[in-house]
């Protein structure tokens, strides 16, 4: 509650709220303004799931499914507008068929390309349920190992253990893992 207020004096000393003030409801801007003060405080977790932690590459799940039929990818007209302002293409972006489409075995894997965004608290246990139910994980929870940055040794969490800067990589292993003659 405290942090709350210190943020709304900052926010209101700083810069006029998002949204408008109704005048038939003069507290409707303060009330947006304590929301989103609220919000900023607890910044949402980011974790990198990958199959190695010395190579730090995606999960095989992640890379021949979700991570080429989602819909929040950049679709042809934004790749094309990323290129054009010099920027690179994702990293499944075929430029030829101007579609996503899996890697093959020889390919470069990408340390850490993929990112999750959980809300602040989140355990290792709802990694696992989010990557399960994304299909990047089959079969039931083993164990997880995981790091704070590059080049650190990873070391065991449980998965009661809270996701944080402590571990935001990591590494989950399961009873089941979908291997490359296994997907099709």
């Amino acid at each position: 509650s405290h942090h709350i207020k210190l943020a709304i004096k900052s926010s209101s000393k700083d810069s006029a709220p998002s949204q408008p003030k109704s005048t038939n409801e003069p507290m409707s801007g303060r009330v947006w303004d304590c929301l989103q003060a609220a919000v900023s405080l607890r910044q949402p977790t980011l974790v990198f799931p990958v199959n190695d932690m010395q190579t730090l590459e995606p999960l095989p799940g992640l890379t021949s499914g979700y991570a080429i039929r989602d819909s929040s990818l950049p679709n042809h007209s934004f790749v094309s507008c990323i290129t054009a302002a010099g920027g690179s293409v994702p990293s499944q972006w075929d430029s030829q068929r101007k579609m996503y489409i899996p890697s093959t075995k020889g390919d470069v894997k990408h340390a850490l390309r993929d990112v999750i965004l959980l809300k602040p608290g989140s355990t290792v246990e709802d990694v696992f349920l989010t990557l399960k139910n994304m299909g990047a994980l089959e079969g039931e929870f083993v164990r997880a190992e995981g790091s704070s940055r590059i080049g650190e040794k990873s070391k065991p969490v449980t998965k009661s253990e809270f996701v944080g800067k402590h571990n935001r990589i990591l590494r989950i292993m399961t009873t089941k893992r979908k291997v490359e003659w296994q997907k099709n």
